[in-house]
């Protein structure tokens, strides 16, 4: 038979065929491939939002999440990757609010579906240009808004995930707000409400005035902010004087309901209990002694707004102070602060400024740096504000879900996330997990008018549980949304039911996630699972790097340095840090192998469009020799796929030998790597076996073999079958369709047919180490031998001889006894140095006329009398030399000055001592030819 595969690949081509075939044939369906005696592995997604679209950072998790599922499904186990979408409560909400108050197509589009609203629009709103906004719109209507926002446009990044090449069982796909997971959202709210875990309270939290609702603390994402603090006189009632505060907001002010003063502070002692009249207003508020207020800091008196700051909540409850609020839950100000009523908050702080200072009561500022609370969806400043919300009381949960790290049973790779983890869990806080939106778990808690309590139900109750009353309201807010993520790893699998996935498929086995979540979502998982099932949810928490771009900075939308992983595996143009950027489309697996290769130890990817190249170019050589390899087996098929017993009968030389012994340390290094979660020492692995030992050496070998003809063809096409057979399979997890495709060729010419049913790679057994195809002392007698054609190499380099350039070489060995040992390997060193002829002997002395390299203790001497003029050689060299020291000293110069190195750019530092490096070794080499000519 005769194989026919382009010469270039194409993996546009190639990629939407596979994985086709993969889905049609079922081999991501949970248990797929499963072996007799093998132990169940499961995977929970994290799930991405339902209308979300993948960004690279969506591209890094689930090719590390797919890597760990196709390797583990080939070792044979009851593999299950559970998928899903999340419902994204706020950011969901946000998109189709807008897209009502600002584009009359989409109410025509829901007119279109029979979703009207529910009152008539304001037509003297200015606002918004469809005269409605979400309030308007009405709960209902706006629900059934987001349903048909979330049909239409929540499948985009399902289908991005599948193009990635993600192994899901999508035949399981979940959403958070399907009827189950939000039963299970229910269940275990009632529960926790039973056990006095789950309360409703007044209390200070944080509040984003443009979404309206309160966020949770690990919501709040502190950002550093060029600021200034203010100076304000606040003068005594009594006219005896002055006080002076400081403050980065002064438009609180008018929220104020005291002044605060250390007791020991001799400055203010008798001023405790006198009262201070606040400018503009004119109202009275005392001043009190309360250890808050730092003698040290600025004037040691501090103004007290319990309404909008959580240290001075404390103090106000201290104190019996009463809470004015002067900023409005939009961030406007309220009718408390006079003729600002009704100014956003930023503009009402620049006039307030102006007027305070024309009146004489501010004194002045100091610009300072200071850390500002932002909402990590909307990204505004949050505002502190007193509002009753319910809480998860989180310190009894906590323990639980420290024992489980502690004594070992969740385990946190790299390891030091444990640490942080455990910081949190140590000094959690209450969880404030209401949300003032409408899309999301609406709290499962009816009031009643007549009694005031809360029945907390499952299902919806007809009568108060207290006193029987039907007179009973649903709460209106929702749950936060990480509360049902917190139930993912078991919700997804039939919990409350008692389901069969559940017993076979929980705990989970690994999740993978980024450190950014480990408190909204890791520490809220492990502690719901141990609360309401008394298991962890999963063994292993992988926390990897977040993708940045090539200067260091987190890509995001907003600053315009996001790279699209579709446009790199599809092809197609963006816009890449302010400049067009067009990508031929490089295939899913040069993708996915550049992320796995850049994944070391939980660190950060710092990623440019041309990274993928490498990828890519991985890719085109496995085709490339994956070509070659199957045409010349092709040539001389065989009657079935070689076993590892095929392949040692076929070892009928040391090259053959050295391969296959390579090959098992290959398997045995891969399959360590990937069970310590080592990514890149994985990809390497395979990638330096088969760039490097296959094709580099032992396939230029097989050429001759090839040439031969006869049975040293037969053994060469029989080893290279199986050699390839098994290192598709290493590569399969991280590059699977590149290598299902190879691989079904392969079976072409080894007695079977491409793309038999059942018959797929990423369903074939992964590869174990082979004793009998071990070959004691072969690693490093290659290694000696490939030292020794690297030397000539090089000397053919140095003197400008063409690498087609025949040249001579003479051994020089210790002893007769290696001279006769490296006798056996004359053919290969023949064959793979190019030489013209080639002596080995003991104490072989020097030509004249030649340069001498030492290898090990071996000495190899290149005649070079009739290839190159060694006087203008030496000369060459010479001023080589001179070159390279400058060079080197130049560089060295600049990295010995630490000016230099704290601010150039980190790439060109490294790029600089890379060059030195090689220049250093450059020189030695140089200096070594010299001393031998």
């Amino acid at each position: 038979m005769t194989i026919d595969l382009p010469k270039a690949y194409d993996a546009t081509a190639v990629e939407p065929d596979v994985y086709a075939r993969w889905e049609g044939a079922g081999c991501f369906a949970a248990g797929a491939g499963k072996r007799p005696g093998k132990p169940s592995y499961a995977i929970a997604i994290p799930p991405p939002n339902v209308t979300g679209v993948l960004h690279m950072g969506h591209a890094l998790n689930n090719t590390l999440q797919d890597t760990l599922i196709r390797w583990r499904r080939m070792q044979g186990h009851d593999t299950l990757w559970q998928c899903g979408t999340d419902h994204a409560g706020i950011a969901t909400e946000s998109v189709v609010a807008k897209q009502i108050q600002d584009n009359p197509q989409f109410l025509a589009d829901l007119a279109a579906a029979g979703i009207t609203p529910e009152n008539p629009p304001d037509q003297a709103a200015s606002r918004t240009a469809t005269g409605y906004d979400r309030d308007r719109f009405g709960r209902a209507a706006f629900m059934q808004a987001m349903w048909f926002f979330k049909e239409r446009s929540g499948g985009t990044i399902v289908k991005q995930l599948r193009k990635l090449g993600s192994s899901c069982d999508w035949s399981r796909e979940r959403f958070t707000m399907d009827d189950g997971l939000s039963r299970a959202v229910r269940t275990m709210f009632k529960s926790l409400f039973d056990a006095g875990l789950i309360y409703k309270g007044t209390r200070m939290v944080n509040w984003c005035p443009v979404q309206r609702t309160a966020l949770s603390d690990d919501e709040v994402e502190y950002v550093e902010k060029n600021g200034h603090l203010w100076k304000m006189r606040y003068d005594l009632e009594d006219g005896s004087g002055s006080i002076v505060v400081e403050t980065t907001r002064p438009e609180t002010f008018f929220g104020d309901t005291a002044v605060a003063v250390n007791p020991a502070d001799e400055r203010y002692k008798d001023m405790i209990g006198k009262r201070v009249r606040l400018p503009i207003i004119g109202r009275l508020i005392p001043i009190v002694g309360d250890e808050h207020a730092d003698p040290t800091k600025g004037s040691g008196a501090v103004k007290i707004t319990p309404a909008h700051d959580p240290n001075d909540y404390e103090v106000g409850k201290r104190h019996n102070l009463p809470l004015v609020q002067c900023i409005g839950f939009d961030g406007t100000m309220t009718k408390e602060a006079a003729h600002f009523a009704g100014q956003d908050r930023f503009v009402c702080r620049k006039a307030l400024l102006a007027e305070l200072e024309a009146a004489g009561i501010m004194l002045g500022s100091t610009q300072i740096v200071h850390a500002v609370g932002h909402s990590y969806r909307s990204n505004a400043p949050i505002e502190p504000m007193v509002t009753e919300q319910w809480f998860v009381k989180m310190a009894p949960l906590a323990e639980k879900a420290l024992a489980e790290t502690r004594e070992g049973r969740v385990a946190f790779h790299p390891e030091r996330w444990a640490k942080v983890y455990g910081y949190w869990l140590e000094n959690v806080r209450d969880w404030c997990i209401s949300r003032q939106i409408w899309w999301g778990h609406r709290i499962p808690a009816w009031k009643c008018a007549s009694c005031g309590k809360h029945t907390v139900e499952i299902d919806a109750p007809t009568a108060c549980a207290h006193c029987g009353a039907t007179d009973i309201s649903q709460d209106p807010d929702v749950l936060d949304t990480w509360f049902s993520s917190a139930l993912w790893p078991y919700s997804t699998l039939g919990w409350p039911a008692a389901t069969a996935e559940m017993d076979r498929y929980f705990p989970t086995s690994t999740l993978v996630t980024d450190r950014g979540i480990i408190f909204f979502w890791v520490a809220r998982m492990v502690m719901t699972s141990m609360f309401t099932l008394k298991k962890r949810p999963f063994n292993d928490v992988y926390i990897h790097g977040t993708v940045l771009d090539e200067r260091g900075d987190k890509m995001s939308k907003s600053k315009g340095n996001g790279i699209d992983p579709i446009v790199m595996i599809s092809g197609g143009s963006q816009k890449y840090l302010g400049k067009d950027y067009t990508c031929p489309g490089y295939g899913a697996d040069a993708v996915r192998y550049t992320l796995l290769d850049m994944t070391t130890e939980g660190q950060d990817l710092k990623l440019s469009p041309a990274k993928f190249e490498t990828g890519r170019n991985f890719a085109n050589k496995v085709w490339n020799a994956g070509r070659f390899l199957l045409m010349n087996v092709s040539e001389r098929p065989l009657a079935a796929a070689p076993t590892a017993a095929d392949a040692a009968k076929a070892a009928i030389g040391f090259p053959e030998a050295w391969l296959l012994d390579r090959l098992q340390t290959t398997i045995a290094a891969c399959t360590e790597s990937l069970e310590r979660f080592r990514y890149n020492d994985y990809a390497n692995g395979a990638y330096r076996f088969f760039r490097d030992d296959l094709c580099d050496w032992y396939v230029e070998w097989a050429k001759r073999r090839f040439k031969a003809g006869g049975a040293e063809a037969q053994a060469a096409a029989t080893v290279l079958a199986y050699a390839f057979d098994q290192v598709l399979r290493l590569l399969h997890p991280g590059m699977p369709f590149l290598t299902e495709y190879l691989w079904q060729h392969l079976q072409g010419c080894v007695g079977g047919t491409a793309w038999k049913p059942g018959s797929y790679l990423m369903l074939s057994p992964w590869p174990e180490p082979v004793a009998a195809l071990r070959a004691p002392g072969a690693e490093a007698r290659m290694a000696e031998l490939q030292a020794v054609v690297t030397a000539v190499r090089n000397v053919r380099n140095l003197v400008g001889l063409a690498d087609g350039v025949q040249v001579a070489a003479i051994i020089a060995t210790p002893d007769a006894a290696k001279a006769a040992a490296m006798a056996t390997d004359r053919d290969f060193l023949l064959d793979r140095g190019n030489l013209s002829g080639l002596d080995i002997a003991a104490g072989a002395a020097k030509p004249p006329q030649s340069v001498t390299t030492v290898v090990g203790a071996l000495k190899v001497h290149i005649p070079l009398s009739g290839l190159v003029d060694l006087g203008k050689l030496k000369v060459q060299l010479e001023k080589r030399a001179q070159a390279l020291a400058k060079s080197i000293s130049g560089k060295e110069g600049r990295l010995g000055n630490a000016d230099y190195v704290a601010r150039a750019p980190a790439e060109q530092v490294a790029e600089t001592k890379a060059m030195l490096e090689r220049e250093r070794a450059e020189l030695v080499n140089v200096n070594e030819t010299l001393a031998t000519l």
